[in-house]
């Protein structure tokens, strides 16, 4: 099975996932080595929570409901029923669920074999699992420094 082989960028704050499932979110209370843990700067949204605006997360967003607007996030985790319209901004993105419209991923973006990323996407590193879709234009970045 292709899912299974998720490597995050070594300088990343996403965690590997433990779980041998490749449709299950990765573990959220794990510490990778060196790495502090943020405390009050992450955000979950669960399935059927909808909600509209614009939103800056210093750390994880997790995102399992539906999100309507602007997301600027560090790290960024669409689940598999989770769905975000708008403009999305993220260090790195993990993506189980969807993503519409304008996406800008500065670091890593992996696209699972659940996902659907479709817009205008400006990435510096992709990795799309068999199964995986994406729709609409890129364009790749050098990564920020």
């Amino acid at each position: 099975m292709v899912g299974n082989t998720f490597k995050p960028n070594p300088n990343s704050n996403l965690a590997p996932n433990p779980n041998p499932n490749p449709n299950s979110a990765f573990n959220p209370n794990a510490n990778p080595a060196g790495k502090p843990r943020s405390q009050g700067q992450d955000i979950y949204i669960g399935e059927g929570v909808v909600i509209q605006g614009t939103f800056s997360v210093p750390g994880k967003a997790e995102i399992h409901g539906t999100v309507n607007g602007e997301l600027k996030a560090d790290n960024l985790l669409v689940g598999l029923q989770g769905k975000i319209t708008g403009t999305v901004t993220a260090r790195e993105m993990d993506v189980l669920g969807e993503i519409n419209k304008e996406i800008h991923c500065e670091e890593y973006l992996h696209i699972r074999s659940s996902g659907m990323v479709s817009g205008t996407l400006e990435y510096s590193d992709m990795e799309i699992e068999r199964g995986g879709k994406f729709a609409g234009s890129m364009i790749q970045k050098p990564a920020k420094k």
